[in-house]
């Protein structure tokens, strides 16, 4: 064989294998941090419910009283769930900007990345207006040392106003939907709402220190099992983007739950965790687009 005629044979080769870890690469990646995200968010879940109680020697007794990691707790419209809300609303509304600036590059990839960019800014939102309610409990008195171990169902129990009830019911409802569809934006909303309206029923039966692990466990076992079935050819940089995140996402939560008072007061409390979705979000779309639209500007020159 002419040299000539080996190097391109050669070229044409290599060419392949590039091609062929392009495809494979993300994948891996993106499956092994969904591995690993679940993994822990399971752990986490499981250790909470087991081992969440006054005077716990896992989990922080400042969590544990609360179901959070709460700071000026005293300070009204100051406390942990009041900066959740604010920070989230300006994040989400920075994120949507970001989304509107680069969305609309014509291949599947960017496709999936802006109804996930989308869909999870809508959802993180409703989970801002989620802690605003939340913290409307502190300023009211109502979140006492015995919060840990009320249920939802015994919340509504208690209840007099009716009306009162119907509004925690639909909002709690309008949450999961908000949630649930930011990590399957593809589902329709008429079985995103069926699955809300189960997964709030389920929820009803939860202490409240076990809340955040059951969203948590949900959503993980939603997005998990979503994307991991997506097909091969599917899984390129977009999909490893995003799994990406999910990993500090379901590390924050030990930290926050273990070491409030020495560590995660320091930063806000809960809100690290509430900060890092929106920041993570945007990052892992902000390289998918630079990653699609780079050799989409290059056919076009």
């Amino acid at each position: 064989i002419p040299r000539h005629e080996a190097f391109r044979v050669q070229q044409a080769s290599l060419h392949r294998i590039i091609k062929k870890m392009r495809i494979q690469s993300p994948n891996k990646l993106g499956n092994a941090c969904h591995a690993i995200s679940s993994a822990s968010t399971l752990a986490y879940t499981a250790a909470t419910f087991f081992f969440a109680k006054p005077g716990s020697k896992l989990f922080d007794d400042e969590w544990v009283q609360h179901g959070f990691c709460v700071i000026q707790q005293d300070i009204p419209y100051w406390n942990t769930h009041d900066l959740c809300l604010y920070f989230d609303v300006i994040l989400v509304a920075l994120g949507l900007l970001v989304y509107r600036s680069l969305r609309g590059v014509p291949t599947p990839e960017m496709k999936y990345a802006d109804e996930m960019m989308l869909f999870n800014m809508l959802g993180h939102l409703g989970h801002g207006i989620a802690h605003g309610f939340i913290g409307a409990t502190f300023r009211s008195g109502s979140d006492g040392m015995g919060a840990q171990n009320t249920t939802g169902m015994e919340r509504l129990a208690m209840e007099e106003d009716q009306m009162e009830n119907v509004k925690y019911v639909l909002i709690g409802i309008g949450f999961w939907i908000g949630l649930l569809k930011g990590v399957v934006p593809k589902a329709p909303i008429g079985k995103v709402a069926i699955s809300a309206i189960i997964v709030y029923i389920g929820g009803l039966f939860v202490s409240n220190v076990l809340g955040f692990a059951y969203v948590q466990a949900v959503i993980t076992v939603a997005f998990a099992s979503t994307q991991l079935t997506r097909l091969k050819e599917e899984k390129e940089f977009a999909y490893a983007a995003f799994a990406i995140t999910s990993v500090p996402l379901s590390i924050i939560p030990w930290i926050e739950s273990t070491s409030c008072k020495d560590v995660a007061s320091k930063f806000g409390g809960h809100l690290m965790f509430d900060v890092a979705i929106p920041i993570l979000l945007t990052a892992a779309y902000y390289f998918s687009w630079r990653h699609y639209s780079t050799p989409n500007k290059d056919k076009e020159a």
